[in-house]
């Protein structure tokens, strides 16, 4: 009865919000024609098994696939955008709101390319990330990994930590975009 009553909400949701649940994984790049991810980005994928403590288990369908050269991390240690950060590669785990990320394994660290693109989510949805830049990012990132919502302002919010990138050649981090999810 409890799992009838979960998916039910879940299809509520899912029409409330008119098909948002792809704000869960990457941005889908075939939508455009553009080529999606690389077969090596989907065996290096390691989703969980989907499940809770009350035994119900979660039927999410493939796990996202991203574009080639995008990898999600988890930042876990945030110092400023001259040293970088710490964070750990994040996998794709299905829940009951279908394929979230979470941080696995060792950190590594980061570290901003100087004329890198950074865009945080806005607390509206997915559609339409903000480019902020290297201190407003810091300040958010710092806010949110020290849950002091005081420091993370309208428009935005803290979503878990998560973010997609690229890197350049030197393997300094081009792009970030915070990944919005309900």
């Amino acid at each position: 009865m409890r799992s009838t009553r979960r998916m039910m909400s879940t299809l509520v949701l899912v029409a409330a919000l008119g098909g948002g649940m792809a704000a869960c994984g990457p941005k889908d790049k075939n939508a455009d024609g553009a080529s999606g991810g690389s077969a090596s980005s989907a065996s290096s994928a390691k989703p969980s098994a989907g499940g809770d403590s009350d035994g119900d288990s979660y039927d999410c369908g493939k796990p996202p696939v991203l574009p080639a050269g995008h990898t999600m991390i988890a930042i876990k240690l945030e110092r400023d955008a001259a040293s970088g950060f710490e964070a750990q590669k994040a996998q794709p785990k299905c829940g009951p709101n279908d394929w979230t990320y979470g941080g696995e394994g060792d950190s590594q660290h980061y570290k901003l390319a100087s004329d890198a693109k950074i865009e945080l989510a806005l607390s509206d949805g997915p559609k339409h990330p903000k480019s902020v830049s290297k201190d407003d990012f810091d300040k958010h990132v710092d806010g949110c990994l020290r849950n002091d919502y005081n420091a993370v302002k309208q428009p935005f919010s803290c979503y878990g930590n998560i973010y997609e990138i690229t890197q350049n050649a030197k393997g300094d981090i081009q792009t970030i975009q915070e990944i919005w999810h309900p």
